[in-house]
């Protein structure tokens, strides 16, 4: 039987080379981890002006801020979120809009506070969700506080059977589930439409716009943007509605390197990236969020919270 053939060993030097290869290897993951949470975990307030040709002139210069996706768990605590929303309201904004996924369903929670049982880390989930509402309750914007659910809300009011609407109602904060409200400012008005979360709602196209009219000034909230040229292919019985619509979701990506999002192919597709884009004549956000479904990492796509000032400008 043949000997077998011995692997002729690295020179010195390859052994060194490899060896010091391998540490900047692991010291640059190690920085770009660090780098990644930094990034998600600092909140950038974004300011803009948002144009609406339609906006009544009593509305000219509202305030509204804007957040989404704050996605409460073990490590973006009820806490830490409450806290960053006392910041954000002594910007003293005329009008709060919520976009939706207040909490995820979070298996670290389970593991450190030694939950066996998925209806025991719902229980939780539902306690921290119903913590943040209560806490709004003391903030009063002078237009009103509103929201809309996202996939998670939906999830855990199916799973734990909690209503959002219910949670909503502790901080004075209305839900627009495939709903109109009007906001009145001086004998005028604008309307805020918002629809259930698009994967896990209904997906009802007409009735949002059977509550509204063409003439009407209409602000979509919604989560998923998936839901905006749907409904923007809806018309009201008098012509197109929406003027101008606010959503979240994909957080951007979450990681992005070279403007590609690795956690959400949604962000990939050029009308859904994050940022701000005419949908027909509609100018709508697309927000990065301000929280994670687990981890709280960032890479080129930094949490994001908005305080947009309606402004009017004239049809061309």
């Amino acid at each position: 039987m043949a000997a077998r053939k011995k692997k002729p060993a690295k020179p010195p030097i390859l052994k060194r080379i490899s060896r010091v290869l391998g540490k900047i290897t692991g010291i640059l993951g190690a920085i770009l981890v660090a780098y990644m949470l930094f990034e998600g975990g600092v909140v950038h307030l974004r300011t803009a002006e948002l144009p609406i040709k339609t906006l009544p002139q009593a509305f000219v210069g509202t305030r509204v801020l804007y957040l989404s996706d704050l996605h409460i768990n073990s490590l973006n605590s009820v806490d830490k979120v409450n806290a960053m929303m006392d910041e954000l309201m002594y910007l003293d904004p005329d009008l709060l809009l919520l976009g939706g996924d207040y909490t995820s369903f979070d298996p670290i929670m389970r593991i450190t506070a030694g939950i066996t049982g998925a209806q025991s880390a719902y229980a939780v989930e539902t306690e921290m969700r119903d913590l943040f509402f209560l806490h709004l309750k003391d903030y009063n914007p002078p237009l009103g506080k509103f929201g809309v659910a996202g996939e998670c809300d939906n999830l855990l009011e199916r799973n734990a059977g909690s209503s959002l609407l219910d949670a909503m109602q502790l901080g004075g904060v209305t839900l627009l589930r495939d709903r109109a409200v009007k906001v009145t400012k001086d004998n005028e008005s604008i309307v805020l439409v918002g629809v259930d979360d698009w994967s896990t709602g209904a997906q009802n196209v007409r009735l949002p716009a059977e509550q509204v009219s063409s003439k009407d000034c209409v602000i979509l909230i919604c989560h998923n943007p998936e839901a905006i040229p749907q409904l923007n292919n809806e018309p009201a019985n008098d012509g197109i509605w929406i003027d101008a619509a606010l959503a979240g979701h994909t957080h951007g990506g979450g990681v992005r390197p070279f403007g590609y999002g690795l956690f959400s192919q949604l962000s990939n597709i050029p009308r859904f990236a994050p940022g701000w884009h005419l949908e027909n004549s509609a100018k709508v956000l697309i927000s990065n969020g301000i929280g994670n479904d687990l981890l709280p990492m960032r890479l080129g796509a930094e949490p994001q919270a908005h305080l947009l000032t309606l402004v009017r400008y004239a049809a061309e």
